[in-house]
């Protein structure tokens, strides 16, 4: 009778974790279409230059929606920066600054390079290191576990259809500029560095979840409910990456005189553009937060404590972000006349990065 009791409890318990785990999935899948689809409102705010649409969307998205969640649903947020120590602190902030940075080498990086070459680096790079590098660090073990083995067949799809995608790309600027300008031995070598610095410091956003444990932690001990202790991180983090995003788009108003712009004609408009590209990206980074912790917080029964929520969520985060800019890209017209080729490149992609989430999924059901 006590066997059947305890039978029928292991079931409930896989049933539920089962659930939590598809739930988890399903969140990050929704903060990669949120985070996909971010960039559109771009293309509405006219009269504007680029880092006047830029600032407005950092100070929005990176600053103001961060900090009014955490003061709605974060207790004592004082307190718990206070307990925590300053190196995890300045830990948190600090990838967050390098995260800032490599986003404003983004658009540098695909300047030198080209969008689809630029994109290929940039894209690869902060998917896999974004993964690789806390479960190397913090648990290597799990690299010689099946979940390990699952989890690199997993990102190995993932950069194949993200190559794929980039590969479409670069064919679709070569159909659109039809003089194709060599660039010289320099200026490759100049872009290459970029866009791998570039790569390597967009995956820092990450590393402030994986190295700030500790502060999650003293959020939980003062009464943050679970699915919200991620933001303790997050708020600290991407403010870092306000600072690097800043600076840049005071020099370029600087430069180009353009800070009258915000107070011109059609400036409603486009602040609120900025806004809405602000609440788009940071919406998806909450449910980002939100779908590692509850893939996460099931350690005690399958074996995968947050840390493995994270690994498993960045490629998901990662793939869900090209699946959807690239369908954006096409409702908005972007490969209108474009070659079929082209197109069965990019199909071939998204369906790999589709197979990539599955697998991804996947591993975090063996214990």
């Amino acid at each position: 009778m006590g066997c059947r009791v305890r039978s029928k409890d292991t079931r409930t318990r896989r049933i539920f974790v089962n659930h939590q785990l598809w739930l988890g999935v399903g969140v990050v899948i929704t903060a990669g279409m949120l985070q996909g689809v971010f960039a559109v409102p771009m293309k509405f705010a006219s009269r504007w230059n680029y880092e006047n649409i830029w600032l407005v969307y950092s100070l929005t998205g990176m600053v103001v929606f961060p900090w009014l969640l955490v003061i709605a649903t974060v207790p004592h947020p004082a307190e718990i920066y206070a307990s925590t120590s300053t190196t995890t602190l300045f830990g948190i902030a600090g990838f967050g600054v390098c995260w800032g940075i490599g986003a404003t080498l983004t658009g540098v990086g695909l300047t030198l390079l080209g969008i689809g070459l630029g994109m290929a680096i940039i894209l690869g790079l902060s998917a896999s290191l974004g993964s690789l590098i806390p479960l190397v660090i913090l648990n290597p073990q799990n690299l010689h576990t099946r979940q390990g083995h699952v989890f690199l067949l997993g990102t190995t799809i993932m950069l194949a259809g993200i190559a794929l995608c980039a590969r479409a790309g670069m064919l679709r600027d070569a159909i659109r500029n039809r003089e194709v300008v060599r660039a010289s031995r320099n200026r490759f070598l100049t872009g290459f560095i970029v866009c791998c610095t570039s790569g390597l410091l967009s995956s820092a956003l990450n590393f402030s979840y994986a190295f700030g444990g500790a502060a999650i932690r003293h959020a939980l001990d003062l009464g943050t409910g679970a699915i919200w202790s991620a933001g303790i991180v997050t708020a600290l983090a991407v403010t870092g990456g306000f600072l690097a995003n800043f600076l840049y788009c005071g020099y370029l108003l600087l430069r180009n005189r353009s800070a009258h712009r915000f107070f011109g004609a059609g400036a409603a408009t486009n602040w609120f553009c900025g806004a809405l590209m602000g609440f788009f990206w940071f919406g998806g980074q909450t449910l980002y937060g939100l779908g590692i912790s509850r893939m996460g917080s099931l350690g005690v029964v399958v074996g995968w404590p947050l840390l493995m929520g994270m690994i498993v969520g960045w490629p998901l985060l990662m793939g869900m972000i090209i699946v959807t800019s690239n369908a954006a890209g096409i409702a908005t017209g972007e490969r209108n006349g474009v070659s079929a080729h082209d197109k069965r490149f990019l199909a071939v992609g998204m369906v790999m990065i589709l197979t990539a989430l599955g697998v991804l999924a996947l591993a975090q059901r063996y214990s």
